[in-house]
């Protein structure tokens, strides 16, 4: 065979195979009914409600952008309930460490183990909870939390021992 019938045959096989597909194109257009999509839920509703973002950065000090501009009230609540906690409900938030002792953290009512950490004062403890010390992080990795807050936990945990 040479190059001009290879390349008359390869033009009739591609000729033939893109009018199959055409041809299949119609007749599947023509078989097929139209889909309406108006009454499916996931294509109806508002694009915005179906993306928004679940939640919003609060930053100690800094006023919330209002929800109808694009920010969210939820770190405001979140805040809100942690204020109105009392110090044994916020204390669960420190539990996993200082109830079974996780790197030396003193557990809840332990004498021994709060004995030198009591000769330091309570504002020596609160320091150390807020801005964190040793393996704990800042405020126990409770961001949510106030300074005031975390004062309250560390009373509720002296309270235990005294």
């Amino acid at each position: 065979m040479n190059d001009n019938q290879f390349a008359t045959t390869l033009m009739v096989i591609m000729g033939v195979l893109i009018a199959l597909t055409v041809f299949l194109i119609v007749i599947a257009n023509v078989l097929m009914p139209r889909t309406d999509f108006s009454g499916d839920s996931l294509v109806q509703g508002s694009v915005e409600e179906r993306i928004k973002p679940i939640g919003a950065l609060a930053i100690a000090g800094v006023t919330p952008v209002n929800a109808s501009e694009g920010g969210s009230d939820t770190n405001l609540a979140a805040n809100d309930a942690a204020a109105s906690k009392s110090p044994a409900d916020l204390y669960t938030a420190c539990a996993a460490c200082h109830d079974s002792g996780v790197l030396n953290a003193p557990k809840l009512g332990d004498k021994a183990g709060w004995s030198a950490r009591l000769g330091k004062g309570a504002e020596a403890l609160y320091s150390g909870a807020i801005n964190g010390i040793g393996a704990m992080p800042a405020k126990g990795g409770r961001a949510d939390y106030s300074d005031d807050d975390i004062k309250a936990v560390v009373d509720y945990m002296l309270e235990s021992v005294q």
